[in-house]
């Protein structure tokens, strides 16, 4: 996995991870779309957020980090 791609998985970690433990924001199909990306990530395939959900997530991320939401796990 290249660095682009780690930064990527980890993004997507703490996207579930806020829905977890913060608002919830994502479907179970959101859900199963990022699990999809992440599994993607770890076997060097390539996998695409369809454009709903990668705009909900980028949304998110960027929230996550300008306010540094961490997981209380």
């Amino acid at each position: 996995m290249t660095d682009t791609e780690s930064d990527r998985f980890i993004e997507l970690t703490k996207a579930l991870q806020y829905d977890s433990y913060g608002e919830k924001y994502l479907t179970a199909f959101d859900r199963m779309f990022i699990q999809q990306n992440r599994s993607a990530l770890l076997n060097n395939r390539h996998y695409e957020l369809p454009g709903y959900l990668e705009e909900k997530v980028t949304t998110k991320i960027n929230y996550i980090n300008k306010y540094n939401w961490e997981s209380p796990f």
